[in-house]
């Protein structure tokens, strides 16, 4: 009975053991699906971004900007496209003047469509684009209670930037689209444009970007393409403003004595025309010459006006130059300047992210002054001068055949 007893327990206890093992591998079960269910988006984010055969542009985007893996994982999970400019307005829409869209992540399928910049001055700005929108993603990604407590700490950031910063007209600007844009706008831009930040938003932010100053430097390249164009602008134009109002005092002063002198000569001649009318002729010679002087000063009023006149023109084609170069970088971050006619968007229903620019000013921001135009032709060529001929009968000089004009 003993030997029963104890090997009866000792079964028992086996039986307990089982027992115990399969409870344990039950609650393993049950815990296995609850974690499934929890990560199933990240199961399925890192499926689909396994299977995604990225082009080389979408991986030189993923390493020039810096992304961490997890980063990256939220990119290649969106099924970033590079689209032609022909299709673009198919996939992101928007069609404010002076704003180009240069990517959008569409909320509808969680995808990342991105703008074909082929201009080599903007060509930092490809990163960019491609680390905001998948910061889009990363946003979409996140729960309720993480978006409200990092709504906090983005308007915090946004609230250090200097008044003048032009990202806030950039928010103001996505906000009258959307004001529902206004933080997700704030998380993608401030995570790829602005160094630095709160050390709660950065800390975050490192989960996206092993390095994200690379992203912030390729940000500030492009805006120093802009500032720097839009900078030679802006001084050029004053330059022309002050040079116009310059030649439109020496051609009110040219015009003056220029009637004044013509009116002389018209008296000069009359007068010479009547015999006897100059008593000697030293006063004869002195009134005549000192027409001549007259018409000389006149003469190097005109030439310097001229002058000044070709050196405006020269700094206008410099100013249209510029204005060229304006429209071709506004052209290639995709900004309209004027309402063009649109492709019609498959899908005008589709919520969607986008990384929008302002383009620079020159064409559109710049006022060339309005008298530019007065440098075009101002009849200023020199005019053929008839030199009086003394006759000795009665001491006078023919007139001039016809007035200086």
């Amino acid at each position: 009975m003993a030997e029963h007893s104890i090997g009866s327990r000792v079964g028992r206890a086996t039986l307990v053991v089982l027992a115990t093992a399969a409870l344990a591998l039950q609650g393993g079960a049950a815990w296995g699906v609850s974690w499934v269910i929890t990560n199933e988006r990240h199961l399925k984010d890192q499926l689909v971004a396994y299977q995604f055969e990225a082009p080389e542009e979408i991986l030189i985007y993923a390493r020039q900007s810096g992304m961490s893996p997890t980063g990256e994982l939220y990119f290649m999970t969106s099924l970033p496209q590079i689209v032609p400019v022909y299709e673009f307005d198919r996939y992101c829409t928007r069609n404010e003047p002076g704003i180009g869209v240069l990517g959008c992540y569409t909320l509808r399928d969680g995808r990342i469509y991105l703008y074909d910049v082929t201009d080599d001055r903007l060509a930092s700005i490809e990163p960019v684009v491609a680390a905001h929108e998948m910061l889009h993603s990363a946003w979409a990604r996140l729960s309720g209670a993480e978006q409200e407590g990092l709504a906090k700490l983005l308007e915090e950031g946004f609230a250090t930037l200097p008044a003048d910063h032009q990202l806030r007209d950039r928010i103001a600007s996505y906000e009258a689209d959307n004001p529902a844009s206004r933080i997700p706008e704030l998380y993608s831009i401030l995570g790829t444009e602005v160094a630095p930040l709160p050390a709660l938003l950065e800390e975050h932010y490192a989960i996206y970007f092993d390095d994200r100053s690379k992203v912030v430097a390729l940000a500030d390249e492009l805006y120093r393409v802009f500032d720097t164009v839009e900078a030679e602008l802006t001084a050029l134009a004053q330059e022309l403003e002050s040079r116009a109002a310059e030649i439109e005092g020496l051609r009110f002063a040219y015009e003056a004595e220029q009637s004044n002198l013509n009116a002389a000569i018209l008296s000069f001649n009359e007068r010479a025309s009547q015999p006897g009318a100059f008593p000697s002729r030293s006063e004869f010679e002195s009134t005549r010459n000192a027409l001549v002087e007259r018409q000389s000063r006149l003469e190097s009023m005109r030439v310097s006006l001229q002058t000044k006149i070709t050196e405006y023109n020269e700094r206008l084609d410099e100013l249209n130059r510029l204005n060229s170069e304006v429209s071709e970088l506004n052209q290639g971050i995709n900004v309209r300047l004027r309402e063009e006619e649109e492709l019609s968007p498959q899908d005008t229903d589709l919520e969607q992210s986008s990384f929008g620019f302002r383009g620079a000013g020159g064409c559109c921001g710049i006022d060339v002054p309005s008298t530019h135009d007065l440098i075009l032709d101002h009849g200023f060529a020199a005019r053929s001068v008839d030199y009086c001929r003394e006759q000795p009968d009665h001491h006078r000089c023919d007139y001039w055949a016809k007035p200086l004009t």
